[in-house]
């Protein structure tokens, strides 16, 4: 998977102009995906469970990547060796994510963030005719400082409608020229939800089956 991101974030083509006090250049790469719809336009940090975190830093390399966790009632993250990314309340919300250092910083600057969406979230642009109906307007990805390339991967339609180029499977975000962070930063980067989010998982699935055919027998055996 990494490999295949790390192929497309190579051929990727760039798209708009900063919007921030950071030099930011967006690109999109990568195949399109088919989803059945969306749960709606608010996402939580708690929603994004199962999104995958993999960060990279000038002094220590890449750590392995982590799996995002709901940590509390609309909020959610991941913990690493010496760094966390968390997100509180709703992802539209400006400066909603937050990435802090451990004490003592021994990682050096941020080189690089890549955030796989996994199987139920999305990163939703910023699109003035509001993008996949749905999804309302979007928020890209943006930071106070930096210079940064921001590519979002694998664009994703609503069946049976074609891609609108709002919403991504991942996002990559790289520091270039040495300007990454090396104490706590904000940013923001609007996120929504596949609707398979709320269906039942097939294990529930399964005994709820399980349940109806004993209530089934249970009722054969008292007649």
């Amino acid at each position: 998977m990494m490999k295949r991101l790390l192929a497309a974030i190579a051929v990727a083509a760039t798209l708009s102009a900063p919007a921030s006090g950071a030099t930011i250049t967006y690109f999109t790469s990568g195949s399109q995906d088919n989803i059945p719809g969306l749960t709606g336009f608010t996402t939580f940090g708690d929603q994004m469970d199962g999104m995958r975190v993999t960060a990279c830093f000038s002094a220590a390399g890449c750590q392995s990547t982590l799996v995002w966790a709901d940590t509390g009632a609309g909020s959610g993250g991941v913990t690493g060796t010496g760094w966390s990314l968390s997100e509180s309340g709703d992802t539209f919300s400006a400066n909603a994510w937050s990435f802090a250092f451990g004490p003592n910083n021994a990682l050096g600057q941020l080189v690089s963030l890549l955030l796989e969406g996994g199987p139920f979230t999305l990163f939703d642009r910023t699109n003035p005719n509001q993008g996949t109906p749905g999804s309302a307007s979007g928020l890209d990805f943006d930071t106070a400082d930096g210079v940064i390339d921001a590519t979002y991967i694998d664009p994703v339609a609503v069946i049976p409608n074609l891609p609108v180029g709002d919403l991504y499977h991942s996002l990559s975000i790289v520091y270039k020229n040495g300007t990454g962070p090396r104490t706590d930063f904000v940013f923001s980067q609007d996120a929504d939800n596949d609707s398979r989010l709320t269906a039942p998982e097939p294990t529930s699935l399964a005994l709820l089956g399980i349940a109806s055919l004993g209530l089934a027998l249970s009722r054969r055996r008292r007649s």
